[in-house]
């Protein structure tokens, strides 16, 4: 190396404090001990691509257009006043950019010797650096589309890893195969770094991955030129107001994990979960009915704040059935009251009085429905709730996990349908990949705030459906399907109607075991309806009690249908005092009516009572006569009363 090149000379003029400085702005971790190792270790590093690029992303936008303007000149040369005037600033501040790609070494300075200005002052982009920089966009989404396989060959060589199996490339078997041995072969912390890149649709910025694996302790360079090295994730950047620096997923690589997904192994001490499918059946619309029940049963008093009270959310949690939420173990811990009320408002059979919140409309409707029918109604008023303009009170919003967007829904239950088995983080990716990254208004500022406000979206798609019973979940990596409840609501297809004989084993204690594959939902309902759930694994267990049962009369399911039930599927004759047991807790019922907000209508006269109800008694008006003067009526109904009192010619006495 000569002094006649200007980066060597540059260099050399430097003293031993800015040339440690130059050597830690390049990331040089290792310095020589002379000046000559250390200039010569620079030249070498600015000469690198790899090296280059970490500088090109601290650009400022104004520094990237000044930069790639530079580039874009036949010698690689503007004037101070050419800068200031292309990019309409004043010539101090013009200096003042150039100053800081002069620091960075990217560009040096020539000045004007002849004139007192220093507009005519020169400045030249070193060629070791810019020799490697491209001025590329990526308008289409291009850089977002890349093939491996046209990677690997437009590089001089094939990396080590693939020059053994050179004929692979010919073939998606051959580079599916290869893809497996890579894979296996990555570390976890690199492997963690693959999956954080597709779970992002196929792209990963290289700020996050930097700092996540300095956070682990992991060497980020070495990490990043051998996923690029690979072809796995490439190592790319363009232009976009900034140089752009990202990890891009080759479509084959993303195409590979799709297929065959990329689980990682459990951290160390970390016991790998039991293996259990999981499906919701039709809990969520019997804790509907279960919720009603509670709600006249106890009340629901809130807080001061608007909320449910704790003790609230405790005893519904251990009163209902309670569904599995955990495809999402962040939104695992929601109680159930939490999900319900949402709901309910929906169906418009609650609202808040004062403190509580009390139930409202024709709420004995919807404890009557079948589940079924109440699913499809629940899932119509869901579907409806993103039209809403008017806010309801906070404890009636769906706060934790917002209702699904109905596109976003149909379009996540249409993918799930195409693939069959597949894991959930799969089907997020696909559609992250397809609704955000491959956008055609995609622009990384904006990339963080889209991805995330999408994800949220899937994830309200995904966790109602598994909540509304529509997919099935494989634990613990978590695979999901269509359920058989899914597959009746989306397509049709018909239900198992047939309880077979020996589906239940019913002990003396009455404590009842259930195989669900032999029960259909129905018989499963009634189940859920009359007894307590115990535990599930595989198997239903059963607890049959005082409680149960009569909490089942108040779920408006009927006690003939669950006896006949019983009879049909017991692989054992029924205990003695199962029959005594049912008998003695239907006859004594004790029922206490408490009403509130009603309103009394009383006569001096029965027969002026007698005359009234002639006129009112058959229009749903009068909820219960009291006595020959006294009967309850309709609060809704007061004015239409009033009207039939006086075409009577009877005194109104109006008291509220």
């Amino acid at each position: 190396m000569t002094e006649e090149n200007p980066l060597f000379t540059e260099l050399y003029r430097l003293d031993a404090a800015s040339l440690k400085r130059l050597l830690k702005i390049w990331n040089i971790q290792k310095p020589g001990r002379d000046k000559k190792s250390q200039i010569q270790q620079l030249i070498d590093t600015m000469s690198d691509e790899f090296y280059v690029r970490g500088i090109l992303e601290k650009l400022s936008p104004v520094q990237v257009g000044i930069y790639t303007a530079i580039l874009s000149t036949k010698d690689r040369v503007m004037t101070l006043g050419e800068i200031a005037r292309k990019f309409t600033l004043q010539p101090a501040s013009a200096e003042m950019e150039m100053g800081v790609l002069k620091r960075y070494f990217l560009v040096y300075q020539r000045k004007n010797r002849e004139r007192l200005t220093n507009t005519l002052d020169r400045y030249y982009a070193y060629r070791e650096s810019s020799d490697h920089v491209r001025v590329e966009t990526n308008d289409k989404g291009q850089k977002f589309r890349q093939s491996l396989v046209k990677v690997l060959r437009s590089r001089k060589d094939l990396p080590a890893e693939w020059k053994k199996a050179a004929n692979a490339l010919n073939t998606k078997a051959g580079i599916q195969e290869q893809l497996k041995k890579l894979v296996d072969e990555l570390g976890d912390l690199e492997q963690e770094i693959v999956l954080r890149a597709y779970n992002q649709g196929g792209i990963l910025e290289i700020s996050p991955a930097r700092e996540f694996i300095e956070e682990e302790r992991g060497k980020w360079i070495d990490i990043v030129r051998k996923m690029d090295a690979a072809g796995l994730l490439l190592d790319d950047y363009y232009v976009d107001e900034r140089f752009v620096r990202m990890l891009v997923m080759p479509i084959e690589v993303f195409e590979y994990l799709t297929e065959f997904p990329l689980i990682l192994k459990p951290k160390k001490g970390i016991k790998r979960s039991q293996e259990k499918v999981i499906g919701n059946d039709l809990d969520f619309f019997i804790n509907i009915k279960k919720q009603i029940v509670y709600i006249t049963r106890k009340g629901l008093n809130l807080a001061k704040s608007g909320k449910i009270k704790q003790t609230d959310l405790r005893e519904t949690e251990n009163r209902l059935l309670r569904p599995d939420i955990a495809l999402f173990l962040e939104k695992s811990q929601i109680y159930q009251i939490e999900l319900l009320l949402p709901v309910m408002r929906l169906l418009d059979i609650v609202r808040t009085k004062r403190d509580d919140v009390v139930l409202r409309n024709d709420f004995d409707a919807v404890l009557q429905s079948d589940p079924l029918k109440l699913m499809k109604q629940v899932m119509a008023e869901v579907r409806k709730s993103r039209e809403r303009v008017t806010r309801y009170e906070e404890v009636f919003e769906s706060v934790y996990v917002p209702f699904f967007q109905p596109a976003v829904f149909d379009e996540t239950v249409k993918l799930i349908g195409e693939m069959g088995r597949c894991l959930y983080t799969t089907v997020m990716a696909i559609m992250i990949r397809d609704h955000v990254v491959l956008d055609k208004d995609f622009r990384i500022q904006n990339f963080p705030d889209r991805l995330n406000e999408y994800r949220k979206e899937l994830t309200s798609a995904l966790f109602f459906l598994q909540l509304f019973g529509l997919i099935r979940a494989h634990y613990p990596d978590r695979w999901i399907e269509i359920s058989s409840l899914g597959e009746h609501f989306f397509k049709h297809k018909p239900l198992k109607e047939d309880d077979e004989k020996g589906g239940i084993i019913i002990n003396p204690d009455l404590s009842i075991i259930a195989i669900p594959e032999k029960l259909s939902l129905h018989g499963l309902y009634l189940l859920k309806a009359f007894c307590e759930v115990k535990s599930f694994e595989n198997v239903y267990n059963f607890q049959l009690t005082r409680e149960s049962f009569q909490e089942g009369i108040l779920l408006k399911a009927k006690k003939e249908e669950f006896l006949d039930f019983l009879k049909k599927t017991s692989r054992n004759d029924l205990p003695q005092n199962l029959s005594y047991s049912v008998e003695e807790w239907t006859n004594n019922f004790p029922l206490v009516t408490i009403t509130d907000e009603c309103v009394v209508l009383q006569t001096e006269d029965p027969n002026h009572m007698d005359l009234l109800l002639g006129q009112i008694g058959a229009k749903k008006v009068v909820l219960q006569q009291i006595s020959p003067t006294t009967i309850l009526i309709d609060p809704d109904r007061i004015y239409e009363v009033v009207e039939q009192v006086e075409r009577l010619n009877l005194i109104v006495k109006l008291v509220r």
